[in-house]
């Protein structure tokens, strides 16, 4: 049972390839796999642990009651749409093994156990607008779980993920509780504490009943941790966390944070009310941390983490992510020293096992192996050489935005250790205006095939001569896009030049065509004296 009974690249239900393993939790083990089906998209199969009798698990109806578990997360997750819960594409059986199985959406992002222990609670703790849009964020999410009769019961900072464009992810349904269900009370393994102890509510702890502000009271205690570093009650020799919860009135976050409002203050002092019934419902608490969460918060996220920042969603609604300004000539990232280096017989294999990939539609796995054999290598001339293999998978795949950042890295390498007209350089060019082009970049564009055109090459080079001759078809069309005659005639007489020298077995032709479409568009641009 475990990692070595699923080998890397097993496929499960006949199209999911394991590419490694994320970990294990009670129920089950977590794998990151890619959806053959769909472009090799990356997705998250959970597969319930192996279901044979053990010493671990010899009765039958306890392996029933773990499989009741596992598919209520799956239908709890199913059923419930929110931005702020990872998607459901796919459940079943996987043959011949007969294990549960569901594939989940694959996140990006930060574990927000992670952004706590990452901060620096005394010299630079976390904003309180950006604590405000987290809480408001999960909040949100648990409204429309308990509207679902749903509670959550294990809501920590380890089950809560920033992911890009500051969405809060609400992660692990796997111990949740159906309100009104006749099984759920003890959908639960026997001995199995139900929650985690700083988290807990303190009917949770008293293995009482629990309802929806038990969550509210989780969500208090994350946003308490969010605010100062640590979570309302410390455990101690003599008292537990649970003790604490039940009997210690809760500390005041504007002791350890003077800068928290007194609004937020009062409002995690009702979220901590020992009764449930005193604490408010999710609704309310989303409500009230909104103007908190809309509000500027001065100095950015760190650069890594920028299009992670919770305020976005709040103070930029429907709107882009973190704008970040192109680079003309990006220079190539220093590469971290490899465990192990590649000689250019493997990456020429790295290469061939990539464009298998792309010729199946695996888009993602081959950025994945190109990717990875970069980290790899330290040698910057097969470092570069790997990005511009990544470069081209991009292209090929659409990503025009990303290739052309790559094509950018690459040929500004390239400039510096072979000189302008390395036939390698013209080649980055004019990809990378290939890629602007097809994304919309038009000043880039014409820029880039303007370096294209510009280019000293060999004439014996036939692709070289026809790199040349489409930049200047490119720009003839760009600037009459742009309504630019003048700018067109010029390119038009580079292009009638680069025909008579290049071409000239099929001049006639090549020119009476190139008039017949300056002839069209000066009928379309119109006289520029009238």
């Amino acid at each position: 049972m475990g990692d070595a009974d699923e080998p890397v690249g097993r496929v499960v239900a006949g199209r999911y390839r394991l590419r490694g393993p994320l970990g294990a939790g009670g129920m089950g083990e977590v794998w990151e796999a890619y959806d053959e089906r769909l472009g090799g998209r990356r997705v998250v199969i959970k597969m319930m642990l192996d279901e044979r009798p053990s010493q671990l698990w010899p009765r039958a109806e306890t392996l029933e009651v773990r499989r009741k578990r596992f598919l209520r997360e799956v239908r709890t997750t199913a059923a419930i749409e929110h931005l702020g819960i990872p998607a459901v594409y796919d459940a079943g059986v996987d043959r011949p093994e007969g294990r549960l199985f569901v594939a989940m959406q694959f996140l990006h992002g930060r574990e927000l156990q992670t952004l706590i222990d990452e901060t620096d609670h005394e010299a630079a703790p976390l904003p309180v607008a950006r604590a405000a849009a987290i809480g408001a964020q999960i909040a949100s999410v648990l409204d429309e779980v308990h509207r679902h009769d749903v509670v959550h019961r294990d809501v920590k900072p380890s089950n809560l993920m920033l992911t890009p464009g500051g969405i809060v992810k609400v992660l692990d349904f796997g111990v949740a509780s159906l309100l009104g269900s006749g099984d759920n009370p003890r959908l639960t393994q026997v001995g199995t504490t139900v929650g985690t102890p700083p988290y807990m509510s303190p009917e949770q702890a008293l293995g009482n009943t629990i309802g929806p502000t038990s969550d509210v009271y989780a969500l208090a205690c994350v946003l308490y941790e969010v605010l100062t570093g640590r979570p309302p009650f410390a455990e101690s020799a003599s008292r537990s966390h649970q003790w604490h919860h039940v009997h210690s009135a809760p500390p005041r976050v504007r002791d350890a944070r003077p800068d928290v409002p007194e609004e937020i203050e009062s409002l995690l002092r009702g979220m901590l009310a020992k009764e449930p019934d005193a604490r408010p419902d999710a609704a309310e608490v989303y409500e009230r941390l909104l103007p908190f969460a809309s509000r500027p918060v001065g100095p950015g996220m760190p650069a890594d983490i920028a299009d992670l920042d919770p305020c976005l969603p709040f103070v930029r609604p429907l709107g882009s992510r973190v704008r970040r300004p192109r680079a003309a000539t990006p220079a190539p990232p220093s590469a971290p020293a490899p465990a192990q280096d590649l000689s250019e017989r493997a990456i020429d294999e790295i290469g061939e096992r990539a464009e298998a990939l792309l010729h199946r539609n695996l888009f993602v796995e081959a950025f994945d192996v190109l990717e990875e054999a970069r980290e790899r290598v330290a040698e910057p001339a097969l470092r570069n050489e790997l990005s511009f293999k990544l470069a081209t998978a991009k292209f090929v795949a659409g990503q025009h935005t990303e290739a052309a950042a790559l094509f950018g890295e690459v040929s500004a390498h390239l400039v510096e250790q072979y000189g302008p007209d390395d036939p390698d350089v013209h080649l980055a060019h004019y990809y990378l205006a290939q890629c602007r082009d097809k994304s919309g970049d038009v000043s880039g564009a014409v820029e880039a095939f303007r370096d294209v055109a510009a280019a000293t090459f060999d004439p014996s080079d036939e692709q070289a001569v026809e790199r040349h001759l489409d930049a200047l078809a490119a720009l003839m069309r760009l600037h009459a896009a742009g309504r630019r005659r003048d700018l067109v005639m010029d390119a038009a007489a580079g292009m009638r030049e680069a025909i008579r020298r290049y071409r000239p077995d099929d001049a006639e032709t090549m020119l009476a065509e190139l008039d017949a479409y300056l002839a069209r568009l000066v009928r379309l641009l119109g006289d520029p004296a009238s």
